[in-house]
């Protein structure tokens, strides 16, 4: 039985934070019906493309997870777990995300202005193995445009990483899960195998689409 793609956008869901068997140091957030039981936990990624070329769907910027091989299949645009300390006392979840996906973004690429941010309409809803029944979590993709100065500081700030190892891991945790970008290549960044081919495989459909 198929699970339908809950509207986390509708008024009068219960928001709340919990942590996670993954990471217990964190509690990430979700909506929750009040009648209807379903729980989720909200998700951003984003989708960025150069400005000042020509749009290709598949020139997007990804990230690698640190301490692994560029060869290894660790990249991914920038994404990430809304935390429950960044939607509290808020309730406008498409300004959560857009805020969540912005802060993803500049910790994971250092990457500080997004032209032209949007919602792209697209959501990957799935479930982790630890989750509880009629829990779920959702990614709502995003896609931006950079400027070249913008790249320039993404490429430059892990250049600066590379050569200074003992400087980057003083830096704070969430700054420190990524040491590499690039543009992505099938065959030389390698998806992380974990949500992102599904994420990636959805968002290149529906950017072809609308070219």
């Amino acid at each position: 039985m198929s699970v339908p793609l809950f509207d986390v956008f509708q008024p009068n869901l219960i928001h709340g934070a919990e942590r996670s068997s993954f990471d217990p140091a964190k509690r990430y957030a979700y909506v929750e019906h009040p009648t209807e039981g379903w729980r989720v936990f909200l998700r951003s990624c984003v989708f960025l493309h150069p400005f000042e070329r020509s749009f290709h769907p598949q020139q997007f910027l990804v990230v690698k997870r640190t301490g692994s091989y560029a060869t290894s299949a660790t990249w991914e645009p920038p994404k990430g777990q809304m935390e429950g300390k960044d939607a509290k006392g808020k309730e406008n979840v498409m300004q959560l995300l857009k805020e969540n996906v912005q802060r993803e973004t500049e910790e994971e690429s250092h990457i500080t202005e997004i032209k032209h941010l949007k919602h792209t309409g697209l959501v990957f809803q799935s479930q982790e193995k630890n989750y509880p029944p009629n829990t779920y979590f959702q990614y709502h993709i995003f896609q931006g445009f950079l400027a070249e100065d913008q790249i320039q500081q993404s490429f430059e700030t892990f250049n600066w990483i590379k050569e200074h190892p003992k400087a980057f891991k003083r830096w704070k945790r969430d700054r420190r899960e990524k040491d590499g970008v690039a543009w992505f290549d099938p065959k030389q960044t390698r998806l992380n195998p974990r949500w992102c081919p599904s994420i990636v495989a959805l968002y290149l459909q529906h950017a072809k689409m609308t070219i």
